[in-house]
């Protein structure tokens, strides 16, 4: 495939350069991940009939006069963070920005929103849409309701696990031990027993598009088991969690009405945001069919086999379809 070959191609030409950043630190599954998706993402675009050099972001971002050495049209931006910091992800995307080359995915005002979990929470109370209660220090939860302590700005389950869920009257505590343990920050959200969702957007010409819902399983769990997809189970091929949370894909005729309902949320969501290229919003759904959402994740994973590439190829949109239309988005459609 070339990029002439697509239609509405917007000025692109045989031979332009497209440049991969992405900003991995350190030999982390998670880091690697990264890496992988920037060498899928290169080859795509080098089927497309374009150029496309990969350049790596230090901590102090010292590579980004490399960039304009190559004269890119347009900036495929795949930095998830800095020095190994979730946290500094809008920072690349706001210094990549003032270069004048268009760049790929939200901009990093946007980032700087959503990929707090805590700015996004109250973003989304204030505009009505429904999040699970949360807390930054424990000492306003009691009881034996169950709450997960989660990074505020760290993707990628990071810093999850089994210990992560803990009873109301332990939260403060949990939250004590992170700060002593972790450098980063975090804080607890209500735990909601039941399914797990996401929906995916896409820019297009017209306005985001919204894909099929896609659940996360739990198979063979305890009965009593907590339910979460913690780090493991994403990245760690050895783990229990890892090989049984399938996605699912398929759904009976009853569960239409929460998968449009799912989707009309995602699609709200993206237009309440104002969002741009592409993201995934997460959800818990619980015993009376209430959707809760827990994250707007901008610019997710772009490997082949990360769930939301996956959803999108399910679409009948193929990959180099997709790279070569996140590349347009950042054009403007022109």
């Amino acid at each position: 495939m070339t990029a002439a070959s697509v239609d509405n191609t917007p000025s692109l030409n045989q031979g332009d350069v497209v440049a991969v950043v992405h900003g991995a630190w350190g030999d982390s599954l998670d880091e690697e991940d990264t890496r992988v998706q920037a060498s899928e993402v290169a080859e795509s675009l080098i089927r497309l009939g374009m150029t496309a050099p990969i350049i790596a972001l230090g901590p102090n971002l010292e590579q980004l006069s490399a960039i304009s050495q190559h004269n890119p049209k347009v900036i495929f931006n795949l930095v998830e963070g800095l020095g190994g910091l979730g946290r500094r992800a809008h920072e690349a995307a706001i210094r990549l920005a003032q270069t004048g080359i268009p760049i790929t995915g939200v901009s990093g005002g946007l980032q700087e929103v959503v990929n707090s979990k805590i700015s996004c929470k109250l973003a989304l109370q204030a505009a009505g849409f429904p999040t699970p209660p949360w807390t930054t220090t424990g000492t306003d939860v009691s009881g034996d309701d169950l709450w997960i302590v989660k990074p505020v700005w760290e993707h990628g389950s990071l810093d999850m696990d089994e210990s992560s869920v803990v009873k109301g009257s332990e939260v403060a505590a949990a939250l004590a031990k992170r700060r002593v343990v972790s450098p980063h920050d975090h804080f607890a959200e209500r735990y909601v027993a039941g399914r797990e969702f996401n929906c995916s957007v896409v820019a297009g010409p017209t306005g985001g598009q919204v894909f099929g819902a896609v659940e996360m399983l739990f198979v063979d769990y305890p009965d009593q088991g907590v339910r979460i997809i913690d780090y493991a189970a994403k990245w760690d091929a050895a783990s229990f969690g890892y090989h049984h949370t399938p996605r699912r894909f398929e759904f009976p005729p009853c569960d239409e009405p929460l998968l449009k309902r799912l989707q009309t949320i995602a699609l709200d969501v993206w237009q309440m945001f104002a969002l741009e290229g592409y993201v995934r919003v997460d959800f818990r759904v619980d015993a009376e069919n209430q959707p809760w959402i827990l994250e707007v994740n901008a610019n997710p994973c772009l490997s082949h086999d990360a769930g939301f590439v996956v959803t999108v190829l399910r679409s009948g949109i193929n990959y180099d379809a997709l790279i070569l239309r996140l590349v347009q988005a950042a054009l403007g459609w022109t």
